[in-house]
């Protein structure tokens, strides 16, 4: 009798923490919607003259230490000044997400999932450090290009 409760508990322990991870990625879409989507559009492909794409254009960032440890700075921080994106370019003000550090693993996580086709989301750790190490937000656009002529749009 113990031995089948010990089972039925710990299938039910997998199940709440297979339904996290769901949730988890819910979430990040919520959180998106929420907060991101006025100025970077449902598709992530931004408003031209007002915010950049965030579609298509992470990938090569999400897949370096450096793109990683800038795209945690540019949610904690924001990032303000001119960039160019695609060719277009955007001189506006990214501010500072107000969320959580869970909150913005699932946010980019959703970001880089699904515009971007990056399975692999940002660890807490990388925000937790951001947060210790915040820059101005011009100093992001600085780490920007620094990343840029590393990895490429």
């Amino acid at each position: 009798m113990h031995g089948r409760r010990f089972i039925l508990a710990g299938s039910t322990a997998l199940l709440m923490v297979a339904a996290s991870g769901s949730l988890q990625a819910a979430d990040g879409a919520k959180l998106y919607e929420a907060h991101c989507v006025a100025c970077h559009q449902p598709d992530g492909n931004g408003a031209e003259g007002l915010a950049p794409p965030l579609a298509g254009v992470l990938t090569k960032r999400a897949q370096s230490t450096s793109g990683r440890e800038y795209l945690a700075q540019v949610l904690v921080s924001g990032m303000i000044g001119t960039i160019t994106s695609r060719g277009v370019k955007y001189n506006g003000n990214m501010p500072a997400a107000t969320l959580s550090d869970e909150e913005l693993v699932a946010v980019m996580g959703h970001v880089l999932a699904t515009f971007n086709g990056v399975s692999q989301p940002l660890p807490v750790e990388l925000f937790i450090a951001a947060r210790g190490k915040a820059l101005a937000p011009s100093a992001v656009r600085q780490l920007r290009e620094r990343v840029l002529a590393e990895v490429g749009e």
